[in-house]
């Protein structure tokens, strides 16, 4: 086995997921012509496919990168993974447009919405919700607390985009979460809602964020009668872990995908998940959350595939962790492929763990995965090789 071919089933399983044919696929046979607010990595993707079936469309689409969207949508770009000026502009086009949608209007969201995309309710500035979101991310908060508290924030999530709607209001999800329900994508812009207040304030709290008494206020104070319209998910990580797994067994590969979902301390998930693996390959779909410190240069599966190189040692094995969308927090990469013999390519891991600098001793050892932006997210990928 070798890195090579784990990377094109990796690849299979992502062209399993594509957001394009699978939006398509949904909304094929309905009625021509809606409005159509896309959220997230997967946006543009996901607003052609629209296109595709309904061939004329309108709207905004608000997404990590440039490129192709269909005629009639204005594209934005939003800033990740902490709200920047870009991400307060885009919520400000998706209110005005979502409150000047008239009949049909079909909200598309996907992994990463939650940042790229905001607008704060009243009475909270700004720079509060980036400050929040900042440490929520670094402290290690899951993705269910940190989005519940991005819900009690924002005058966009937590059902805030459907209750601006005009129009009937439809969704269709690309799940990059694990273990939970599509209104925790992108913060649930058209599902949820209610009085969320005191468990919210109550995160912030346990995450070192004070939080000054006109803003805990306005959190208070705010409206949020709960919503659910029509809502379908497309796709999400487990569809790619059983693509990955039937790609290796078209090749001969016994496989295996785990009944759960990777989740909790990327530490304690690594362990997990090597003591459950057995001999071939061994699948996974989730994410792991990761408290940094330091100044180091990584993400949760670069962490985690240094983390694994160790535990393999000297074994004729091969692990691999990878980010669907590409993109592994700070490390300039989807991921990482260590071997048994990583640690003797990099010598002592211990200082790159303290500094979470994984990814520079990956970039020695050779071990990176650099796809760029794949325009797809359904949350991270390991698989284990043993002999």
């Amino acid at each position: 086995m070798n890195r090579e071919q784990i990377l094109v089933w990796f690849h299979r399983a992502l062209a399993s997921v594509d957001p394009r044919p699978l939006t398509a696929a949904s909304l094929e046979g309905g009625e021509p012509g809606a409005t159509v607010i896309a959220i997230g990595k997967a946006a543009r993707a996901m607003a052609l496919g629209a296109a595709d079936a309904l061939r004329s469309v309108t709207g905004v689409c608000v997404s990590d990168s440039r490129g192709v969207v269909p005629d009639g949508v204005e594209l934005l770009v939003g800033d990740h993974p902490v709200p920047g000026r870009a991400s307060f502009e885009a919520g400000r086009r998706v209110i005005e447009t979502a409150r000047a949608s008239e009949g049909r209007c079909i909200v598309l969201l996907s992994g990463g919405g939650s940042a790229l995309c905001e607008q704060p309710i009243p009475g909270v500035p700004e720079e509060f919700v980036a400050q929040a979101t900042r440490a929520l991310l670094n402290g290690g908060a899951s993705i269910g607390e940190t989005n519940l508290v991005r819900g009690q924030l924002s005058a966009i999530k937590a059902g805030g985009l459907a209750r601006a709607a005009r129009g009937s209001v439809e969704t269709l999800v690309l799940m990059d979460v694990s273990g939970l329900g599509p209104e925790t994508v992108a913060s649930g812009p058209t599902l949820g809602g209610g009085d969320a207040a005191d468990r919210a304030l109550a995160t912030l709290v346990r995450y070192g964020v004070d939080v000054p008494p006109d803003i805990e206020d306005a959190i208070r104070a705010a409206d949020r009668p709960p919503v659910r319209g029509p809502v379908r998910v497309i796709a999400d990580g487990r569809d790619a872990a059983l693509a990955l797994a039937r790609a290796a067994e078209s090749d001969g590969v016994a496989a295996t995908v785990a009944d759960g979902w990777l989740g909790g301390p990327t530490s304690e998930a690594v362990n997990r998940f090597l003591a459950w693996s057995g001999h071939g390959i061994s699948v996974a779909a989730g994410e792991t959350t990761l408290e940094v410190a330091g100044g180091g240069r990584g993400g949760r599966n670069t962490h985690a595939a240094l983390l694994a190189a160790l535990a393999i040692q000297g074994q004729d094995a091969l692990f691999a962790a990878l980010a669907t969308d590409g993109v592994d927090g700070g490390s300039g990469s989807a991921g990482a492929i260590v071997d048994g013999r990583t640690m003797g390519r990099g010598g002592e891991p211990g200082p790159a763990l303290a500094a979470f600098d994984s990814a520079s001793y990956l970039q020695t050892t050779q071990d990176l995965v650099v796809t760029g932006r794949t325009g797809t997210n359904v949350a991270d990928l390991w698989v284990l090789w043993r002999a």
